[in-house]
Order: structure tokens, then sequence, then C-alpha cells
């Protein structure tokens, strides 16, 4: 806190000066606009609670998953017929980034079903025995840079889902079907199933999202969601149905599925979905 500053005597300003002071406004306005989106408050300070780099050779267990919460010896999601069962040997740190693999590999599955392919995953959520997740916000940021594989049938994502183990709210910062890295896909899903669920697609080009590394990240406040890409703001949701629970990230490189469809012969394997660093923070 600063002292409040004392009063001093009123004195008329000479017209250039208040020109110059305006031009100076207008000026810094303008270089807001077209650069990082305004600054968003919450209630509270601001706290990072994760700041991942990923230097080390290995997964720092005390803040990540290899699977989702419901399922020990490996996991997918049946509901939209991937065709990949998530297995910690597909996840790897290594050279300074998470390396998530998806590979051919035949795997009879826990579930009592067989997969035509393993690949990786992480969370920072719950676990079968720990109703806790390990990392959560409620309201704050969210940051990863990333480079994705492209290729026919891969489906790599990053995305937010809510700490109580329900489905929704969902909060898709990254999707990208492989057969076309040039779009990146957002989506956000609300808890009520008969809201809308709004969605954006953005053309990313020179380079696109598998060519070289970008960043995307949300801005979450209440009733708001800014959405961005390299830093910029590129998509904007309000509104009551904006969630106001703790969510955690997750982050996966799925195969086929009713949304990208099969992998084919064009298909290179192993395809890997890398991630240099994720940061998260709650307050402004």
């Amino acid at each position: 806190m600063t002292d409040r500053p004392r009063p001093r005597p009123r004195r008329r300003w000479p017209w250039l000066l208040v020109v110059a002071v305006l031009a100076t406004v207008i000026a810094t306005v303008a270089v807001r606009q077209a650069g990082d989106p305004a600054p968003t408050t919450t209630s509270g300070a601001s706290r990072v609670v994760l700041d991942e780099n990923f230097d080390g050779g290995t997964l720092d267990g005390s803040r990540w998953n290899t699977c989702h919460w419901w399922d020990k010896e490996g996991c997918t999601i049946a509901s939209n017929n991937e065709l990949e069962w998530y297995r910690p040997e597909q996840v790897a740190v290594a050279d300074g980034a998470l390396r998530l693999t998806a590979a051919p590999n035949r795997f009879d599955a826990s579930d009592g079903n067989s997969y035509d392919f393993t690949s990786g995953m992480v969370t920072t959520g719950p676990t079968p025995d720990d109703d806790d997740a390990k990392v959560a916000i409620t309201y704050g940021t969210v940051e990863a840079r990333f480079r994705a594989p492209a290729g026919r049938g891969l489906w790599p994502a990053i995305w937010l889902l809510p700490a109580s183990k329900e489905s929704r709210p969902e909060i898709d910062l990254l999707e990208m079907i492989g057969q076309d890295p040039s779009e990146l896909i957002l989506h956000y899903h609300p808890k009520d199933r008969d809201a809308d669920s709004p969605s954006r697609r953005v053309r990313v080009s020179n380079p696109d999202l598998a060519e070289d590394w970008h960043t995307v990240g949300v801005i979450w406040t209440p009733g708001k969601l800014v959405y961005t890409l390299d830093g910029k703001p590129i998509w904007t949701v309000t509104g009551q149905q904006v969630p106001s629970e703790p969510m955690y990230l997750v982050m996966n490189l799925a195969v086929g599925g009713a949304y990208p469809g099969p992998p084919d012969a064009s298909t290179a394997f192993p395809a890997t979905f890398e991630i240099d660093y994720v940061r998260m923070s709650t307050g402004a």
C-alpha cells in the first residue's frame, strides 16, 4: 500500500500538453487492442500453481497422472470410439519437452477390449484412489506451448475438466484433426447438456500447428473465457454457463474415433505430441 498523494493546487494545462497526453493515451489503447488481451481481474491475488518446463528426465508424479481417474491399468474414452489405449510407457520427458507418443501396438486392455494402438496422455486430475485433483484452479490462466503431429486419424488435445469427476463443464483449449494441422478447434461444453456448446475454428498457417511450436491458453474470470493463440485473444465465451468450480488439465494424443476417423497408410507412426511447457495460475 502506498501513501495517498497530497492535494496539489489546480493549474491550467497548456493546450499543447493536453494534446500530447491525449495522443499518448490513444496510442496506448491501440497497442493493447493489437497485442495481448487487456488485463482481467479476479477475486484474490494471482498465484502460480503449476510451472512445468519438463527439464528433468522423468514425469513428476506429484503433479501428473498418466490416465483418467476411472482406470488404473490404462484407459480410453469409449464413448468417442477411439482406437488407442493410453499407457504410461507412451509418456516420456526428453530434450526439455513432454512427449506423448502413439504407435500401432495391439493391446488387450483391462476393459475387456483389444486396441490397435497405444498412446500417451497426462492429467493433473484425480486418480482411482484419490478424489482430490493434484492441480486444479477456479478462475485464472492456463497456457501451454506445443507442437502437434500431423497425420490422418491423429487427435491431439489440451483441455480442462471438473475436479468433481464429472464430465462437464469442459474447456477445450486445443483440438486438432491430424489431416488438417492448419485448423485449431476450440470448444466449450457447459455443465447443462441441454445448453448450446459453442465452438470456434481458427486457421493457423506459416507455420501450422505441426510445422512449429505454438502456444494456446485461456484467461478464465467469472462469467468469461478468453481463448488465446500465441498470446493473442482469438475467441471469447461469456455468460452464466461459464464454470465457477475447480478444473484440472488434460493433455492427450488420441487415435481414431468418430471425430478424426481412423488412420490410414499415409499416417506416419510413431507419432508424437510435444509439450514444451505448461503454466497454470489462479487470480489475475
